[in-house]
């Protein structure tokens, strides 16, 4: 049996185990999907553990998305550019690290028939989500950056300075003229589901579109709040299917069963 692993801390809240097993055993596959927690100071026994020949890859989420990019022996143009892995792959014993990320990004705004082009973006957050969503953007007109540490949004800003991408770091009183918010925080996550990413001062545009990367649970206080301001808004759980299903295929040479993964994951 195949092992495949979610990487990050903490994983208990995850819906991954269900979407990939599924998927598993729809194609009659003989893997597993499991969770691995792991701490900061133990991220290198769990890359070592990747190693084994029972080991198939893994996702990797927070916080281990930047540092476990030192931890491989390969990782792609596109991982390369954001500066974060979120899946890990084996080619010859080698581990390989990608990012389905932006792919499940813009995937997931295609579905909802949400166009960037032009827009004025806020991102909420400095981390590797983050890093993946200004880089699936490259057609918006402005991608304001807003972090509760300054530097490491100046920091994202500069590391993306070669790619000519529109950013800057943002104030908060720029989401009242974004056209598209998107939260890349875990903020409203499992269990402070009763936490938002954005202070109560701020008007949310009752023509934008809030996209929330949480996805659980389905209904984020952000997502209530800007329902409640007339925006449109978008739930985290399409982006996880879509960027699972470009990771299912890098492990395992196989098309991904979407509708499978999909239901799997609003049960």
């Amino acid at each position: 049996m195949k092992r495949v692993f979610l990487i990050g801390h903490p994983v208990l809240h995850s819906i991954s185990p269900a979407i990939h097993n599924a998927a598993f055993r729809a194609l009659n596959l003989d893997y597993t999907y499991e969770l691995l927690d792991t701490a900061r100071n133990m991220l290198a026994q769990t890359v070592a553990r990747l190693r084994a020949d029972d080991c198939a890859g893994a996702n990797v989420t927070i916080p281990h998305k930047e540092t476990i990019v030192s931890c491989l022996d390969e990782i792609s143009d596109t991982a390369r550019a954001i500066g974060a892995v979120n899946t890990i792959y084996k080619r010859d014993n080698l581990l390989i690290g990608d990012n389905t990320d932006a792919i499940g990004f813009c995937r997931a705004l295609e579905h909802a028939h949400v166009s960037t082009r032009g827009a004025r973006v806020a991102i909420l957050g400095a981390g590797g989500a983050a890093r993946a969503v200004a880089f699936a953007l490259r057609d918006a007109a402005r991608i304001a950056i807003m972090n509760r540490t300054r530097e490491r949004a100046e920091k994202l800003v500069d590391d993306f300075r070669a790619l000519k991408l529109p950013l800057v770091v943002g104030a908060w009183n720029e989401i009242e003229n974004s056209n598209l918010i998107v939260n890349a925080t875990s903020v409203g996550m499992f269990p402070l589901v009763e936490d938002s990413p954005l202070p109560r001062e701020i008007a949310i545009p009752r023509d934008a579109v809030v996209f929330d990367l949480v996805y659980r649970p389905a209904r984020t206080r952000l997502i209530a709040q800007s329902e409640r301001a007339g925006a449109r808004t978008i739930g985290g759980l399409e982006m996880l299917v879509y960027q699972g299903a470009r990771a299912f295929e890098l492990w395992t040479n196989k098309n991904a069963p979407l509708d499978v993964m999909m239901r799997a994951a609003i049960v």
